[in-house]
């Protein structure tokens, strides 16, 4: 790689864990020595005016022409985060908010009410592997009819999460959870304000009281009272399951997903 492009790809990765650093400011003692390593490499410290400015345009075009690549590296980070985090979380925090987890009256659930096993899922819309596994979670309740699936609403990655959020809050209201979950789900690249109520149209709902209860109170509360759960148990990004007393941090397969439950009817 010449010397210019190299200089340019260090500042890139300087740049994105810096950016990354003021988004998860609990990483930053981490990524401080890589950082100074990479500046030593790189000789970022030496760039001319001229040089900083085309750097700088460079990481911008290429962030406008590949947006969800922020996202990704969100999620892979909070991924990594959660995969060093497993197990930490005690049991007695988990227990102490048993009912928050599956009783509250504001998150959407499906599935056997009177289940003998629930599972929950913190879940953000732009996440890519939240999207991977909604349709398996929606399989799961068909398949399983003593099963129950508390969906909470856990919007971490930026405006766009938490617009679709309180939309799909909002659809609960009118009792198209399920259908319009799965459709945000399903959308290509951020769910813009456009492409929800495109959705909302097509489901049938009243877009005019779908954009008053978005802006309810009892929705703001219902969000930030996930986030102030999610903190006191120990989650950090998502997906994150809770399966009877075991928290679950990333992604799981289907037959993972089976696994624990089943092991939570044996008792075991």
């Amino acid at each position: 790689m010449p010397d210019s492009r190299g200089a340019i790809f260090v500042s890139v990765l300087i740049a994105a864990m810096v950016a990354l650093a003021i988004i998860f400011p609990q990483t930053r003692d981490q990524t401080g020595p890589i950082v100074t390593e990479l500046r030593t490499a790189g000789g970022a410290d030496s760039f001319t005016d001229q040089q900083k400015d085309e750097i700088r345009d460079t990481i911008r075009a290429y962030l406008i022409a590949n947006p969800t690549v922020i996202v990704e590296a969100i999620e892979a980070l909070q991924n990594r985060q959660q995969q060093h985090s497993r197990g930490q979380p005690s049991s007695d925090a988990l227990s102490t908010n048993m009912d928050r987890l599956v009783n509250s009256s504001g998150d959407p659930s499906i599935g056997n009410p009177n289940a003998t096993v629930t599972v929950v899922e913190f879940f953000d819309y732009q996440c890519p592997y939240c999207k991977r596994m909604a349709e398996d979670l929606a399989a799961l309740k068909q398949e399983d009819p003593d099963l129950r699936i508390v969906f909470k609403e856990f919007p971490v990655l930026g405006t766009e999460s938490t617009l679709a959020t309180r939309a799909a809050l909002a659809a609960a209201r009118q009792g198209k959870y399920q259908e319009f979950h799965l459709g945000i789900m399903g959308l290509r690249g951020a769910p813009s304000e456009r492409a929800i109520f495109r959705l909302a149209d097509r489901l049938g709902l009243d877009e005019e009281r779908l954009r008053r209860d978005m802006n309810s109170p009892e929705i703001e509360n219902n969000i930030q009272a996930n986030y102030r759960l999610a903190q006191e148990i120990g989650i950090r990004g998502t997906p994150a399951f809770i399966v009877g007393n075991q928290l679950i941090p990333g992604a799981m397969s289907p037959e993972a997903i089976r696994e624990l439950i089943a092991r939570q009817r044996d008792g075991s």
